[in-house]
């Protein structure tokens, strides 16, 4: 155990340890508001932490759009939130500091006064790749779904239910991907739609809150003619 602290507190190795450090003491600020403890009395260390799991879509929202042809986006970090490949790169580059350091002296032989530098290069060069490929399966994870909005239906088609529809009266099924959705509609043209009809949603009427529908082709030839 000494070994190892001895080891994490030279350098190369002292830089990813400080970094990793910092890493462990902000997940644990977001798991203590994620547990909603109150450490200090009142509510303030519980609303930080929560403040910070929130702020992790915030950072890989901004993160994953704000250059999608950069550097970090090619070595897939951008998968998951910033947090997380920053505290990825600081494990994999404080580890591979730590092996190197014990192991490389022998490899280098003469060079070996050379290794600190030379592991501090090789550990970021090859540590935030790596650092990449380990979280990169994490990516469906936190991938954001946004529901659909009344307005993505607008030019489906859609199967009218009730009896007639006019201008303030009508409803309507609509396939959603499998599922049936039942929709208000309504149709200013009065006697064109019945049950059974299909009909092609136009528009969505905010003030009505319900969908605004024209009959099909289909649906225009079947009705009777006034």
């Amino acid at each position: 155990m000494n070994q190892l602290l001895d080891a994490s507190v030279q350098f190369p190795t002292v830089i990813f340890t400080i970094g990793l450090g910092i890493c462990l003491v902000y997940w644990l600020f977001v798991l203590l508001g994620a547990l909603d403890i109150d450490l200090f009395g009142d509510a303030a260390g519980a609303k930080g932490g929560a403040e910070g799991l929130k702020g992790i879509s915030v950072e890989h929202d901004v993160d994953a759009n704000a250059d999608g042809g950069g550097f970090w986006h090619a070595l897939g970090l951008t998968a998951v939130p910033i947090t997380i490949s920053v505290s990825m790169i600081m494990l994999v580059a404080w580890v591979g500091s730590l092996l190197a350091m014990q192991h490389g002296g022998a490899a280098l032989g003469n060079l070996a006064g050379w290794l600190p530098a030379v592991v501090l290069l090789v550990v970021i060069v090859v540590g935030v790749p790596l650092a990449g490929l380990l979280v990169r399966p994490l990516g469906p994870v936190f991938q954001i779904k946004t529901g659909k909005t009344n307005r993505d239906y607008v030019g489906h088609t859609c199967t009218i239910t009730t009896g007639h529809v006019d201008d303030d009266f009508g409803q309507a099924t609509v396939e959603d991907g499998g599922t049936v959705l039942v929709i208000p509609v309504r149709c200013d043209r009065k006697g064109v739609l019945a049950r059974g009809s299909k009909a092609l949603i136009i528009d969505f009427d905010d003030a009505r809150a319900a969908y605004v529908v024209e009959p099909t082709a289909e649906a225009l030839m079947a009705s009777p003619t006034s």
